[in-house]
C-alpha cells in the first residue's frame, strides 16, 4: 500500500533533481513504494568516473533525507542494503512522524539556493565558527572533511597543476572537463571550452599565483577510509550537507573532483597532506 500523498512524492523527487552532480548527469533513479523511497544508480554514464557518479548518488541521497524530514517523518537510512542490487544505493524508510528541527528546515530550504560558484571568492575571510558548523554538518562515518591549513596551499596547487599538465599532454583526458584551475584563477585565460564543450589547455598558470590565491579561500579536502562504494556514498552524502550548511550560512561554494581523478593525482594529495585514505573531492566556499 501507497503511502505517499501526490504533495510528498513532488517535494521528494523536486530534493533529488536539486542534488548536484557530475556534469548535471542526475545518475539516479528515485522511487517511492509503501513507506520506502529507493535511491538506485542509473548505469550506462561511460564519460564519467564511476566514483563521481556513486557521490552524487550519495549527494541524492542527502536530499532525500531531508526533504522526508521536512516533511514530518522519522526515517532510517539503509546504504547498499542488498548484495543481490549493486545498483540500489540506499532505501529511506519513513518509520513515524516527528516536527524537523530548525537546522533541517533551513537545510531544505538551502536546496533551492545552492548554486555552483566557478569563480574567485571574495577576499573576505570566513569566520572560524562557521567552519566549525560547516565541518561538523559534514560528519559521516567513513569520510573526513579535512580543512586545508595555509601552508599547504602550495600542495595542492601543485597536485591541481599537476592534474592540468597530464590533460594537456593527453587530449584523452580533454573532453568535458572544466577548468578547474580557472576557480581560483577566472582572468588566468590557460584554458578555454570550445563550442563542442572539449577544454583546450594552452598552458598552466604559475605554482605560487595559484597558491596564493588558494591560501584566500576556505577549502575542504574530503578524504574517504576506502574506495569501496559504501564510502564513496558517504562521501556525496557528507558533501551535500556541508554544501548546504555553507549556503545556510549565505555562502556560496563549488566542487571539484576531476582533477583528483587524473593519473595518481589523489594518491599525491594524500601523500602531501600526509593524510591516510582517498582524497575525493575538493569544496570551495567564500562570499
Amino acid at each position: 500500500m501507497n503511502s505517499w500523498s501526490l504533495s510528498d512524492i513532488e517535494v521528494v523527487s523536486r530534493a533529488i533533481v536539486s542534488a548536484p552532480s557530475v556534469h548535471d548527469t542526475q545518475p539516479w533513479d528515485l522511487r517511492l513504494d509503501g513507506r520506502c523511497a529507493e535511491v538506485t544508480e542509473r548505469r550506462g554514464f561511460t564519460d564519467t568516473p564511476r566514483a563521481d557518479r556513486v557521490i552524487s548518488c550519495g549527494a541524492g541521497v542527502a536530499n532525500v533525507e531531508l526533504a522526508l524530514r521536512a516533511l514530518g517523518k522519522t526515517i532510517e537510512t539503509d546504504l547498499l542494503p542488498d548484495p543481490r542490487r549493486p545498483d540500489l544505493v540506499a532505501t529511506v524508510r519513513a518509520v513515524g512522524t516527528a516536527s524537523p528541527s530548525s537546522t533541517e528546515l533551513r537545510l531544505f530550504s538551502a536546496m533551492a539556493r545552492r548554486r555552483s560558484h566557478r569563480e574567485a571568492f571574495a577576499d573576505i575571510p570566513v569566520p572560524a565558527a562557521t567552519i566549525a558548523d560547516i565541518v561538523a554538518g559534514a560528519e559521516m562515518e567513513g569520510v573526513r572533511a579535512r580543512l586545508l591549513a595555509a601552508d599547504e596551499a602550495p600542495a595542492l596547487a601543485d597536485v591541481l597543476l599537476y592534474s592540468a599538465d597530464r590533460v594537456r599532454q593527453d587530449p584523452g583526458h580533454q573532453r568535458d572537463l572544466f577548468p578547474w584551475t580557472s576557480h581560483w584563477l577566472p582572468q588566468g585565460g590557460h584554458e578555454s571550452v570550445d563550442p563542442i564543450r572539449t577544454v583546450v589547455t594552452r598552458g598552466v598558470p604559475d605554482s605560487a599565483r595559484l597558491a596564493a590565491a588558494i591560501e584566500r579561500e576556505t577549502v575542504l579536502v574530503f578524504v574517504s577510509d576506502t574506495q569501496e562504494s559504501i564510502d564513496l556514498v558517504r562521501t556525496g552524502i557528507s558533501v551535500e550537507r556541508a554544501w548546504l550548511t555553507a549556503v545556510d550560512a549565505r555562502l556560496g561554494a563549488s566542487v571539484l573532483s576531476h582533477p583528483l581523478r587524473v593519473d595518481d593525482s589523489a594518491h599525491r594529495l594524500a601523500r602531501r597532506l600526509d593524510v591516510p585514505g582517498y582524497p575525493q573531492l575538493i569544496l570551495r566556499i567564500g562570499y
